[in-house]
């Protein structure tokens, strides 16, 4: 874990040194795995990318923490596996199909294998496994290759314990002290109620994939953030002293905007999308939009905790004296800018996704 520490006797201050730093070598790698898995054009090859991600995933937490890597991260490997073995069917019984939904999409309790990759890899390799969205990516290929087999008082059910698994996460949110936890917490939530979408018809799962747009732009501009401000300030927990809002005001526009479009607030993308996932789960389901509604509302409220405790208030002396520019993180900014245009411009002009 980064960390900030003070010199003392020189009275100079060390900017926070990443224990274990993440190859562009490796993230390529793991890069190149996550895009197969969405644009692979047949089964076979599908298959291939998703068993490469994975292993791809296990070889990096166990660089992570060796001592643990005999047991744990074998259990990404059996679910991945599970779930296109799944998917290669071409025509999985319907209780099938439900549980490699559930499987894939991290439906309580196989959420638990996601949260320990969290917590081995670095807060890149991370991002990356939320980019890929491999359940949701796994999920669509079995809707499109197979549009009625989610149908019926099964399909319902997990359109409900999606639901379910949504208010979890954004429950846990509301708990969680690390930034990078609590906004994981989000995106999870999110990627539940995008993957409810697939059980609520046509246009639940019309509405679902433009959510999964607006859900991973936000997720990588929030995560990235949060990330910088780890690498360049060591800020690593939730406070009320962090207050980085003077010392990062670059930062700060971009957290404070893209999340507020990120849970929903009018004029971004992912308004238009729970707008129209709302009326579908209402068409299917009175307990399912009720708690979509509650997750939704549950997720603003854990934007603004994590915000307010990364930028508002008083900032510790320590954090002032620390670099606030540098070239990478110049170019980072106007990445991460124009992503957060693109969302504004999907609220404007959502037909440039529908």
């Amino acid at each position: 874990m980064a960390e900030a520490f003070l010199n003392l006797d020189e009275g100079v201050i060390a900017p926070p040194v990443s224990v274990r730093a993440t190859g562009r070598w490796s993230l390529l790698v793991g890069a190149a795995a996550a895009v197969g898995i969405w644009v692979a054009p047949t089964r076979p090859l599908f298959l291939v990318a998703w068993v490469a991600f994975f292993v791809w995933l296990c070889v990096r937490a166990s660089v992570a923490r060796p001592g643990r890597s005999a047991r744990i991260p074998v259990l990404p490997m059996v679910v991945g596996l599970l779930t296109t073995v799944l998917a290669a069917w071409n025509t999985p019984a319907q209780p099938l199909a439900a549980l490699g939904a559930a499987v894939a999409g991290g439906l309580l309790p196989f959420h638990l294998w996601m949260e320990d990759l969290r917590r081995r890899l670095q807060w890149q390799e991370f991002l990356l496994l939320l980019l890929c969205q491999p359940g949701v990516a796994w999920l669509h290929r079995f809707v499109v290759e197979n549009p009625t087999s989610l149908k019926g008082s099964l399909g319902s059910g997990v359109m409900v314990l999606f639901v379910a698994s949504a208010l979890l996460q954004s429950g846990l949110g509301l708990v969680r002290r690390e930034p990078a936890r609590a906004l994981s917490a989000i995106t999870f939530s999110q990627s539940c109620l995008l993957m409810a979408g697939a059980f609520a018809g046509h246009m639940g799962w019309e509405s679902a994939r433009v959510l999964l747009i607006a859900t991973v732009a936000g997720s990588f501009v929030l995560l990235t953030i949060a990330g910088l401000l780890k690498d360049t300030y060591g800020v690593d927990q939730l406070a009320s002293d962090n207050g980085l809002a003077d010392v990062a005001p670059d930062l700060h526009r971009l957290f404070i905007a893209m999340g507020w479009l990120f849970v929903g607030l009018p004029g971004g993308l992912a308004f238009f999308a729970e707008d129209l996932l709302f009326h579908a789960l209402l068409e299917h389901s009175t307990a399912a939009t009720i708690g979509f509604l509650f997750a939704t509302g549950l997720n603003g409220i854990v934007f603004y905790r994590v915000y307010a405790s990364l930028f508002c208030g008083p900032t510790r002396p320590e954090l002032r004296d620390l670099p606030s520019s540098a070239p990478s993180r110049r170019w980072r900014v106007a990445l991460l800018t124009a992503v957060t245009v693109l969302v504004i411009l999907g609220g404007i002009a959502p037909a440039l996704f529908v």
